[in-house]
């Protein structure tokens, strides 16, 4: 399944539909979404005085958890699209956001405690090359988060047939969540996410399900 996933589309669908963005990700995870994301951070264990990178940060919903449950580290959130950034600065205090590309990271190596990246890959279009700049820019023994779609069970077919229905009812961009469906299909199942992960230098650390596995989040340790 060919899906163009040009930074300049991405950028383009991600900016068309910001304004609604928050909204139409509580009506299609039936208001899940923000206690998923919350417990996925809780699993981290961040430290103190943690330097944090939230890649493809979208209006700042990992970044503000982060936060929120650890005021004394610094969070630095980045997305493709300016106008998710604009969300996000008015949104969520005391981190600094700006626009960005997950494969071309302004930042030294061996910079960052922690990566966060929440539904963000499934859209890159070199993600291999993302996850290099990940591994580069983590310090040794670093952790990377990553959440995203899960098992390609009953349940998340049930969420394939429902979410362009939620579409059509509340947004007024229906190719936007076309899309998803699309690139959720495409997307490869948690375990060969790790697979690739480990390829790239990384060990798994943990890895939790939501939702009787249609969401699976997966930390992994920089060696």
């Amino acid at each position: 399944m060919k899906l163009d996933k040009s930074p300049e589309t991405i950028r383009t669908m991600f900016n068309m539909i910001a304004e609604k963005y928050d909204f139409m990700n509580n009506i299609i995870s039936f208001g899940t979404q923000r206690f998923i994301k919350y417990k996925c951070i809780e699993n981290l264990d961040i430290q103190p005085h943690s330097n944090i990178l939230d890649l493809c940060t979208g209006t700042g919903d990992l970044a503000k958890i982060i936060k929120k449950l650890y005021p004394l580290s610094t969070i630095t959130g980045i997305d493709l699209s300016e106008k998710m950034i604009h969300i996000a600065k008015d949104k969520v205090r005391g981190v600094k956001f700006f626009q960005g590309d997950a494969t071309e990271l302004p930042f030294s190596d061996k910079t960052f405690d922690i990566v966060t990246m929440g539904f963000g890959l499934r859209n890159i279009q070199n993600p291999e090359k993302a996850i290099e700049q990940i591994y580069r820019v983590l310090k040794p023994n670093g952790l990377f988060l990553h959440l995203d779609f899960g098992e390609k069970n009953f349940l998340n077919k049930i969420f394939d047939k429902t979410v362009p229905i939620l579409a059509k009812i509340f947004s007024k961009n229906t190719y936007a969540y076309s899309y998803l469906i699309k690139s959720k299909k495409a997307f490869l199942t948690p375990d060969d996410l790790i697979n690739d992960f480990e390829k790239k230098g990384f060990v798994l650390q943990k890895r939790k399900e939501y939702l009787f596995k249609v969401i699976s989040c997966q930390i992994m340790k920089k060696n």
